[in-house]
C-alpha cells in the first residue's frame, strides 16, 4: 500500500496572473502558502482484476477507460496505469468549491502516489508541469497554472511564470517571528458556499486581455507582498491584500457577491484591515487579516460562518 498527503493552499496576491492568455504576453506572479490541511491518496494492488475506486462515490470498472470521475482517469492514463489497482481518496476539508486548490492537490497527490506504485520517485517540478498537463492539457479546465506548483513544492513561495513556459519557485524569506506572528494574524471563513467556479474562471480568462492593466498590478502586489514580509514590515500585509481583492474583484462580476461583500464589510468594520475570497470567486473561503485585539470581535461578526483553524505548512 502507498499513500501521499499533498497541502492545499491559501493563495494570498496574483491569482488570475497565472493563466497562459496572461503570462504568455506579460509574465504572471503569484504569493502563495501551502497549509497544514490535506488531500490524501491510497493505492493498493487490487487482489481481483479490474479498478476499484473511492472518493465521495465508488467506482468498480475493469479497464481505465470506463472510469468516469475525470481526474482519476486523466491521472492514470498519464501514469501508464490501466488495471489491477485500488485507489481512495480522503481530504481533510469538503474538495469541492473550497478556493483552496483542492483539485490540484487532488491531481499532484494522485500522480505521486501512482507513480510510486511503479516504483519511481518524481521531483516537485515534474508533478507540477504533469499535473498542468492533466488539468489544462488533456481535461481542458479553465485554470491557472499556481496550483499545482503550491502543491507539488509545499512551503511558503513566491512562483513567477514568465511567457517561455519557465516557472521559478522561490522561498520567502523572512524571521520566523515574522511567520508566527503573520499566521496567527490571519482568520479563515468557510461561507457555506461551494458550487463549481468553472464559468467565472471562464470569464476571467477570457477577460485577461481587456483586464491587462488590472493584473499587472495585482502580479506587482504580489512582489510587494513577498517584499513586505522581507522586511518584516507586517502593518502593511492587510493593506496590500485588500488592495489585492480590490482589483480581483474588477476581473469577473461572479468573483464575489452582495453577501461575500457583507460579509467583508463587516470584518472591517470590527478591526480586519484586508482580506478576500480565495479560489476563482463566489464561494468557498473568506480569509481576513486581523491583529490579535480585535479578532474576537471580527470572529462575532462573522458568527454565521465557521472559522477553520490552521497553520503553515
Amino acid at each position: 500500500m502507498i499513500a501521499s498527503r499533498t497541502p492545499l493552499r491559501i493563495s494570498f496576491c496574483g491569482g488570475g496572473t497565472d493563466f497562459k492568455d496572461y503570462y504568455a504576453r506579460h509574465g504572471g506572479a503569484v504569493l502563495s502558502t501551502a497549509i497544514d490541511q490535506y488531500v490524501y491518496l491510497i493505492a493498493n494492488k487490487r487482489f481481483e482484476k479490474g479498478i476499484r475506486l473511492g472518493y465521495s462515490q465508488t467506482e468498480i470498472i475493469d479497464r481505465r477507460q470506463q472510469v468516469r470521475h475525470p481526474l482519476f482517469n486523466a491521472c492514470m492514463k498519464a501514469a501508464g496505469i490501466d488495471s489491477g489497482i485500488e485507489l481512495l481518496s480522503l481530504a481533510d476539508i469538503p474538495s469541492k468549491g473550497s478556493g483552496l486548490g483542492s483539485s490540484s492537490s487532488f491531481a499532484v497527490g494522485l500522480l505521486n502516489v501512482l507513480h510510486a506504485y511503479q516504483g519511481k520517485k518524481k521531483p516537485a517540478r515534474s508533478l507540477a508541469e504533469q499535473a498542468c498537463h492533466v488539468e489544462i492539457g488533456l481535461l481542458r479546465e479553465p485554470i491557472g497554472k499556481q496550483d499545482q506548483y503550491i502543491a507539488a513544492y509545499g512551503g511558503f513561495k513566491h512562483i513567477t511564470f514568465n511567457s517561455d513556459e519557465s516557472v521559478f519557485v522561490q522561498p520567502v524569506i523572512c524571521k520566523p517571528h515574522i511567520f508566527q506572528e503573520l499566521q496567527k494574524n490571519l482568520l479563515l471563513f468557510y461561507t457555506g458556499i461551494s458550487q463549481r467556479s468553472h464559468e467565472v474562471l471562464h470569464e476571467q480568462r477570457r477577460n485577461s486581455h481587456a483586464k491587462k492593466g488590472t493584473l499587472s498590478e495585482m502580479a506587482r502586489l504580489a512582489k510587494d507582498l513577498r517584499d513586505s514580509l522581507n522586511e518584516g514590515a507586517l502593518d502593511q500585509f492587510g493593506k496590500l491584500l485588500h488592495e489585492n481583492w480590490m482589483l480581483k474583484k474588477e476581473l469577473s462580476e461572479g468573483i464575489s457577491s452582495n453577501l461575500i461583500d457583507e460579509y467583508y464589510e463587516k470584518a472591517l468594520r470590527s478591526g480586519a484591515s484586508g482580506g478576500k475570497l480565495l479560489g476563482a470567486g463566489g464561494r468557498g473561503f473568506l480569509l481576513m487579516y486581523c491583529e490579535e485585539a480585535n479578532q474576537q470581535k471580527v470572529c462575532d461578526s462573522l458568527q454565521e460562518m465557521r472559522k477553520v483553524d490552521f497553520a503553515f505548512e
